[in-house]
């Protein structure tokens, strides 16, 4: 297998122990080719157009290798034209190799591209001045001093100076000495963990099939390891692994990698899909971010524009949604939300670019802080809060509002690991301080745990559900309790419904008005005419005793229409006054009573009843004792065996 990337010998050299991407940055024919032509005896113009032209088009790639580091060098292009290619070749780069041509000084595209290293979060910088041997000492010196005044306050003002030139190779050895510097004390705490690696290039090898490569974000990737093409989802096989031509059997962060993939058609992949762990992203076309408008962009970013993101190695385009303020003033930031009609792959604390529709002009960036999450235009003070501590707050605070966005859905651990920037092997401890502190906790009568305030934002949207069911029904107790109970079961799932509804009861955020729920503060509003109505109604129901008037017989029954006499017999079984037979019997609620007590009286002195039994009891007509024998049976009071009834009580004896 060919990776396309240049091989070297120095691919595998032994005493190897560390590994990182070292990107070239710069304006167009400042000499990036030329000098990392020099420094490892690779041509990275790959293509016959880039030597037509003389000037990069392409991502190039060589390794070098200094001491007993390892660097897989991203040769980008330098022309205007051709920054969405630089921002790609960026993507996960480790240190920047910025070029400055000293017959040319800091240009156009150098600002930019400082500008973009910066919006990625690269910290770390060696400069190259070149062609040296095309001046003077005098212009050398001029052109270090510009350079040194171009990078004063921004993150890369330490960044080591070197004069170096390709042709004579003056400078070289300083130039290695200065990266092999830059490369002390990087974290590499991402070497581990699920695997992520964005894709920049595609191409079919003869024989082998299918090959991509990239820089790996994360974790480390073995042949036979089955991966997830994003933001398709599809799976995929790792035949094998080659880095700057040399056969690995394993690769992880810090490396260029080819990867040999199976199970997948070549025109399912292109540049801007990722390969990664099964289960560790998840593609969303909403994403909250913190976003920065560059000082250069001279006028205030509008909510809603339409940008072109560039994240990874995808450019996509997206319409950016402020949700603090109309516009963003330039040098400023503000949190915003990305929508895409686009999947995007991303994950917690990625950087991404964004550019002008036309993808003529760089306008800021920024970094991912809920890769999934709810379509929104503004921000509520809770919304504010939960995105800074997303930004500012420690391991335990990220997990935790992720948990509290996902509400009863637990993610997967790998998915929690993604969207809150958190190491696999780190979670189970930060869940279990979630729990010693009471911000993960059991649901009582379930397995299910949830992070406190998601039950309280449930609780919170279920009663203005109801108050504005109350606003347009006053004179209605409440919403029926299935009503209610599968209001809560879509929100959360039906395991949770049930024990839910019971904990909002109990801690008086519902209140349970017979077969009704309402808030505790409600209370049905009756005009005076339908407070005389409901008072002659159920007077009369409880002077029927056991043979008691329908709503169409009271003798009242003219003043109002069915539907009035309905809602008010609703409101007086809610108060429990009345209790409901069946669809059209009503007894009063003392009625109810002296009925059970008849009817277990008698099933004890007569071992079980039949209905005529009842009715001979009640001195009520079969018409009436029908409906109370099966109310009594639904209820679980009493049980029928075969044409008598039993107290189930006594049947559970």
């Amino acid at each position: 297998m060919s990776t396309g990337d240049s091989s070297s010998s120095a691919a595998t050299a032994p005493g190897v122990t560390r590994h990182y991407i070292l990107g070239t940055a710069g304006h167009i024919d400042h000499g990036k080719t030329a000098l990392v032509r020099a420094l490892t005896g690779v041509d990275t113009d790959r293509l016959p157009e880039e030597h037509r032209r003389g000037m990069t088009i392409e991502l190039g790639f060589a390794p070098l290798t200094i001491g007993d580091v390892r660097f897989g060098i991203v040769d980008v292009p330098g022309h205007e034209r051709f920054v969405r290619t630089m921002v790609a070749g960026a993507t996960g780069i480790d240190i920047a190799l910025l070029v400055v041509a000293a017959d040319d000084s800091v240009m156009p595209q150098t600002i930019e591209h400082v500008e973009v290293l910066h919006l990625l979060g690269v910290r770390r910088s060696v400069v190259a001045v070149t062609k040296i041997d095309t001046v003077d000492s005098e212009m050398v010196e001029l052109v270090v001093d510009d350079v040194q005044r171009f990078l004063a306050g921004t993150p890369l003002e330490k960044a080591p100076i070197c004069p170096v030139s390709s042709v004579t190779e003056a400078g070289l050895e300083e130039l290695k000495g200065a990266i092999l510097a830059a490369s002390e004390n990087i974290e590499r705490t991402a070497a581990q963990g699920p695997f992520r690696m964005p894709v920049d290039r595609v191409f079919t090898v003869q024989g082998r099939g299918t090959v991509v490569t990239g820089s790996v974000l994360r974790g480390k990737v073995t042949e036979g390891d089955t991966l997830e093409v994003m933001p398709s989802g599809e799976t995929c096989r790792v035949r094998g692994l080659q880095t700057h031509g040399v056969h690995s059997q394993i690769l992880a962060r810090g490396q260029r990698a080819a990867i040999n993939l199976s199970g997948i058609d070549r025109d399912r992949l292109q540049r801007g899909a990722e390969l990664a762990t099964p289960g560790y992203l998840q593609p969303s076309r909403l994403i909250d971010v913190r976003l920065q408008c560059l000082s250069s962009y001279g006028r205030p970013l509008k909510s809603t524009s339409l940008v072109r993101l560039e994240i990874g190695t995808l450019e996509v385009p997206v319409r950016v949604v402020l949700l603090e303020g109309e516009g963003l003033p330039p040098g400023e930031s503000a949190h915003a939300q990305l929508r895409s009609r686009e999947p995007i792959a991303a994950a917690y604390g990625q950087r991404f670019i964004i550019r002008d529709e036309n993808a003529t002009r760089t306008i800021g960036g920024g970094v991912v802080l809920r890769p999934v999450t709810r379509r929104r235009r503004r921000e509520t003070a809770t919304e504010l809060q939960s995105l800074q501590r997303l930004e500012e707050g420690r391991a335990a605070d990220r997990v935790e509002e992720v948990l509290r966005l996902a509400g009863f859905s637990k993610p997967t651990d790998l998915r929690l690991c993604g969207r809150a920037g958190v190491e696999l092997d780190e979670l189970p401890t930060v869940l279990q301080r979630l729990g010693a502190q009471n911000r993960w906790v059991p649901i009582a009568g379930t397995e299910h745990n949830a992070v406190p305030a998601a039950v309280n934002d449930l609780a919170g949207r279920l009663a203005g559900w109801l108050e504005r069911y109350h606003r347009s029904h006053p004179e209605l107790p409440g919403r029926p309790v299935d009503s209610v109970l599968g209001w809560i079961e879509r929100m959360t799932n039906r395991s949770l419904a049930r024990p839910l509804f019971d904990e909002f009861v109990r801690n008086k955020t519902l209140k349970v008005f017979g077969r009704f729920v309402c808030l505790p503060a409600f209370a049905p509003s009756l005009s005076g005419a339908d407070g005389r109505l409901l008072a002659a109604m159920i007077a009369e129901i409880r002077e029927g005793g056991f043979a008691p008037p329908s709503l169409d017989t009271l003798s009242v029954a003219s003043q109002a229409d069915r539907k009035r006499w309905e809602r008010l017999a609703t409101l007086a079984v809610a108060q429990g006054e009345l209790v409901q037979i069946d669809s059209k019997v009503y007894l009063h609620a003392d009625s109810e009573q002296r009925l059970r007590k008849k009817v277990a009286d008698l099933i004890h002195e007569c071992g079980g009843v039949t209905v005529a039994q009842v009715r001979e009891a009640l001195d009520s007509s079969r018409k009436y004792v029908v409906p109370f024998v099966e109310y009594l049976d639904r209820i679980g009071f009493t049980r029928r065996i075969e044409d008598r009834r039993v107290l189930t009580e006594t049947e559970n004896d």
